[in-house]
């Protein structure tokens, strides 16, 4: 299609007055085809929110056109790159080329380049599209070379060459105001010396006439998109290809200022940003218009689902549950669509005039989906919860709100469709349900699907939820004919009754995801002799049948290149954009493993090549694999972001059987710390913190690379995406995992250091220093380095002092050391009298903080003031503990910590904030008597409010554990208070990590010998409960938390 001269396209012309005649009467069947009436948008703006991909596809004959190429690649486009970057646009360069196989057939060649300019219009509206002419037209495929299918989809195709069909595909039929055309001036020739000029002049007869035709065309139809251009002969490279000189004035600044100005002009800078939630609802009903298309044998399902909807007094969800590729998506978008077109009709019954809102969200269908605080925060402001000064600020708020707004009677009738559940993102596990009441307001129907027996459906069980469930059942036999019928048939296919039978013998035919993995081998096998041997070579299985097709993939679409873009997403943590998986597949030479253990150096050679500024992957190679792998990943959606991850979690499951075999341990491990480490090398190299953030911690820590972990959590600007005021769980769980027993010690040297070169930059201000030290101090406390935050605290204290003592600077302060003095106090095993010196610390800084905090105006500083006074109330009662002294006696400690906990108490009712109100309402039942059942009761509607908002896994959690256990042993119930203590231990484990002086605290506790004893007999009475219940599937919360217990 470029390298090669022209081919004739049927019977030889006579004369040039023929082939001037035979490309008049190409070009008159090509107008013919063009719609005179319709009119382009020459205007088009594009609305977007946050980042957005841009194809600029590059159109030429190959072997006249490598000077151009090669600085189009490393300048034009490296400089347009950047441009379009500070817009929050990735820019992505089509040039098919570069890289298309020798062994790929016509057709397959035709498919790739129109198939590509298809691409761009999804992608772009209108394709950027760039056509590189000079005196060649390159490759004319003959009639045979056309495949009738190509005919079919673009009727104008015969007789023209490869570049011709991407000029009219592109450009010409739609007059393009995204299309542009340099044509080389043919004085150039003249330059040249003879022996190259076979290079650059099209030996067809028929080429002269094309080309000078296609100019004429194109300048009479695109105008001033069409340019002339100068250049001249200047050498030969070090590859043997020619040099040209004067392009930079006449070649590269014309196409950088042109595409410049085009993607401004269609993706304009936003001086007020778009409605995300509006954009993000838009995808997702893209999403759900497509998927619940075709949706056949589960109408015993969809009526369940309809009854639930109009039934009434239910307070409960309904649940589909099913496993991998059973159907649930393609159920679940086809309720939410019938609802969204009945509730537009006001054809529900029970929402009375103002009818029903229909909340519909498809986890994974679109970028940024698996994210559940903006899942949530989009339901809120679709039923009007929240405005622009009362949105909830992080995952917490979101949850609550969506709790009381779900229970609240007054709340717009709703019904709410989300599909996936269990594939949020991991780390929201906690707060998985948080936001679901157990008991649903009248006029809220919350209808959810997930995978059985995952987190999210345990979590739903052990809470205390009582579901509507429904388990997706196996296809009956007519649905999976009626499948097979329906997708083969939309291109034109069918099986035979034998051939039919055969492919729905198979048992997993059952599976909608396997059947239509199956229609797609079936359709694109070429040999309709063979389909019976076809059918019959089709793995039972999904998994099985998904390896079977990686093979396939492998094999015609770009061996090494598909197996690496398997394993970097799979071992990827939240996806990768386009842009950075084509950079790291463009090293080929250092793609994959190294065969054998004695070549596997660490980095595999890819830190040295980085240094060599290497280019992205050619793009007609990337587009042989994500033609293959299209349909396995999750669409780019409206938002354009470009991140592809896959969609289905048997895709992840049959990587990882497939390219990281358990049969060989050591080699597996090896293998995949390898890609590990490749992903590691290319985000510690990026300049994107937020992606490197996402990504780069969990890659060193697999690969055990110390130092750059180290590196990367001290920079301040990862440190401040990272950084949580109240509790920093994710930083530390870096600190934890990358630096095991020792690394609260790595972490306060690292610190250190960043804080001393922080402190001698004459460029920061001594302000920033110290709130620098404060977050430090903070950090130190959440990690239980007690006496090391108290040095950081120290510096901080002097800077503000010598700073005059701001009061909204002094009150952090304060408030920061009386944290302090409270984290280290909860750590001791029993209230003793010597802490009094501690406690009397705590209670003066945390008086002098809500002193001041009372004076500041503002939420903020209202929810910090309910924090303090919950803190205050809680040592005042520890106070009483210790004995007391003459200056605050025992009862007066308790009176004034009862007033503290009714103004935190109504602070955070106030505020709406079910979390910290767990917390107050917790330390209000301490307050009381000890061992009092009234205290018993008080913590566990604590408890049910902790669990509601955070789950079973939080600092709250942790503490009404412990005070739930201590309870129990105040009043000599050890056997209930082991109960306690143990899943104070779990908790403590899984929040704060072993080695944590918090978590040590419960291990000591479970190892007194009271504690010992219970559960050794504890664990002997559950071996003998299982020994008579042979057989029995279900397990023992008990034993789960004896296996969780070291002591």
């Amino acid at each position: 299609m470029g390298c090669g001269s022209s081919q004739s396209i049927g019977a030889v012309p006579g004369s040039s007055n023929d082939y001037k005649y035979s490309v008049l009467q190409t070009w008159d069947k090509v107008d013919r085809t063009i719609s005179k009436g319709s009119k382009v948008k020459k205007n088009l703006v594009v609305q977007r929110s946050g980042w957005k991909t841009v194809r600029v596809f590059v159109s030429s004959t190959f072997k006249d056109f490598h000077a151009e190429r090669e600085i189009l690649v490393k300048e034009v486009f490296p400089d347009l790159r950047v441009w379009c970057e500070s817009r929050r646009l990735h820019l992505v360069e089509c040039d098919l080329r570069w890289g298309i196989p020798k062994n790929t057939d016509s057709g397959e060649t035709l498919r790739l380049c129109l198939g590509e300019i298809d691409r761009c219009y999804q992608d772009n509206v209108m394709p950027f599209f760039l056509n590189l002419t000079s005196e060649r037209c390159g490759w004319i495929p003959s009639f045979d070379d056309v495949p009738e299918t190509i005919v079919q989809e673009y009727r104008w195709v015969h007789g023209l060459s490869v570049t011709e069909m991407e000029i009219l595909h592109g450009a010409y039929r739609i007059d393009n105001p995204n299309s542009f055309f340099m044509i080389r001036k043919s004085e150039f020739l003249s330059s040249l010396p003879s022996e190259y000029r076979d290079d650059f002049i099209d030996p067809n007869p028929i080429a002269f006439h094309k080309m000078t035709i296609l100019k004429k065309m194109l300048k009479s139809r695109l105008g001033d998109h069409v340019l002339w251009y100068d250049c001249e002969y200047d050498g030969i490279d070090d590859d043997g290809k020619i040099s040209l000189k004067g392009l930079d004035q006449t070649f590269c600044k014309p196409i950088f200022e042109f595409f410049k100005k085009r993607i401004a002009a269609q993706y304009p800078v936003q001086d007020k940003e778009l409605d995300p939630y509006q954009l993000a609802r838009e995808a997702h009903e893209s999403f759900m218009k497509n998927r619940g298309g075709l949706v056949l044998g589960r109408n015993t399902t969809l009526d369940m689902i309809k009854d639930y909807v109009v039934d009434i007094g239910i307070d409960y969800p309904f649940v589909i549950l099913g496993g991998p590729g059973t159907g649930k998506s393609a159920v679940m978008a086809r309720v939410a669509d019938v609802a969204y077109k009945m509730a537009a009709l006001k054809e529900i019954p029970g929402a009375g005039d103002q009818g029903w809102h229909v909340f519909f969200h498809f986890v994974g269908a679109i970028p940024g989906s698996t994210d559940l605080e903006k899942c949530l925060k989009r339901l809120l402001k679709e039923i009007g919860a929240f405005d622009e000064s009362t949105i909830p600020k992080n995952l917490e708020a979101a949850c609550q709100l969506t709790y009381s707004t779900l229970s609240n009677p007054k709340t717009k009738p709703v019904i709410i469709v989300i599909d996936a559940l269990n594939q949020f993102d991991d780390d929201t596990s906690a707060s998985i349900l948080s936001w679901l009441p157990r008991k649903l307001a009248p006029q809220i129907r919350v209808i959810l699907s997930m995978i059985d027996e995952t987190p999210p459906h345990r979590a739903m069980r052990e809470r205390g939820f009582h579901p509507k469930e429904y388990f997706l059942t196996p296809l009956d036999v007519a649905s999976r004919k009626e499948i097979v019928t329906e997708i083969l048939g939309r291109y034109n296919k069918r099986l035979d009754e034998e051939q039919m039978s055969c492919l729905i013998a198979k048992e997993s035919s059952q599976n909608p995801l396997w059947l239509s993995i199956a229609c797609e081998e079936l359709r694109i096998f070429g040999l309709f002799s063979k389909i019976n041997d076809k059918i019959n070579s089709l793995s039972d299985g999904l998994l099985d049948l998904l390896e079977q097709v990686f093979d396939r993939f492998e094999e015609e679409n770009g061996g090494s290149l598909l197996i690496g873009t398997l394993c970097l997403l799979e071992t990827s943590e939240t996806g990768l954009l386009e842009t950075e998986l084509l950079q790291i597949l463009g090293d080929e030479d250092n793609l994959m493993p190294p065969s054998d253990e004695s070549g596997s150096e660490k980095d595999g050679g890819s830190r040295e090549k980085a240094a060599k500024q290497i280019g992205a992957l050619p793009a007609a190679k990337w587009a042989m694999v994500f033609r293959a792998l299209k349909p396995f990943l999750r669409p780019f959606g409206d938002s354009g972001e470009g991140r592809l991850d896959f969609y289905h979690r048997a895709l992840s499951k049959a990587v990882r059987r497939k390219y990281f075999p358990q049969d060989d341990g050591a080699t597996d491990m090896l293998h995949k710390l390898w890609w590990h480490n490749k992903l590691a090398d290319y985000f510690f190299d990026s300049d994107k913190m937020e992606r490197k953030v996402e990504e780069l911690p969990m890659h060193l820590i697999k690969t055990g690379d110390k130092e750059r972990l180290q590196q990367f959590l001290c920079n301040w600007e990862a440190f401040d995406l990272l950084y949580v005021e109240i509790f920093s769980d994710a930083l530390l769980k870096y600190w934890r995992e990358g630096f095991g027993s020792g690394w609260q010690k790595v972490m306060l040297s690292g610190y250190e250091e960043s804080l001393r070169n922080l402190k001698n930059n004459p460029a920061v201000s001594k302000d920033v220093v110290s709130r620098r030290h404060e977050q430090i101090t903070r950090v130190m406390v959440h990690a239980g380095a007690h006496e090391d935050s108290f040095k950081f605290l120290k510096t901080c204290i002097s800077m503000e002092t010598e700073l005059g003592e701001r009061p909204e600077r002094m009150v952090e302060v304060y408030s920061l050391a009386a944290d302090i003095y409270d984290d280290k106090l909860k750590l001791y095993q029993w209230i003793e009298r010597w802490q009094i010196t501690e406690l009397g610390h705590l209670i003066k800084f945390a008086r002098q903080s809500i002193a001041i905090r009372e004076t500041l105006p503002g939420r903020a500083n209202k929810f910090k003031l309910g924090r303090s006074l919950t803190q205050l109330a809680f040592n005042l009662e520890a106070w009483m503990e210790t004995g007391a002294d003459n200056n605050l006696s025992g009862q007066e400690a308790i009176d004034e910590g009862k007033a503290c906990i009714e103004r935190a108490i109504q602070i955070f009712k106030e505020l709406g904030n079910d979390g910290f109100l767990a917390d107050a309402i917790m330390t209000k039942g301490i307050l009381l008597p000890r061992g009092d059942e009234e205290q018993l009761e008080v913590c566990m509607e604590s408890l049910d409010m902790c669990l509601q908002a955070y789950g079973e896994n939080s600092v709250l959690s942790s503490r009404l554990f412990l005070n739930i256990g201590i309870f129990h042993e105040d009043n000599r119930n050890y056997r209930k208070a082991c109960e306690w203590f143990i899943r104070w231990h779990r908790c403590s484990e899984e929040v704060f990590g072993y080695h944590h002086p918090k978590t040590e605290r419960a291990r000591k506790t479970l190892a007194r010998p009271q504690y010992k004893r219970l559960l050794t007999q504890m664990e002997a009475e559950e071996r003998e409960r299982q020994a008579q219940n042979d057989g029995n599937e279900d397990e023992n919360d008990l034993n789960e938390m004896m296996n969780n217990v070291q002591v």
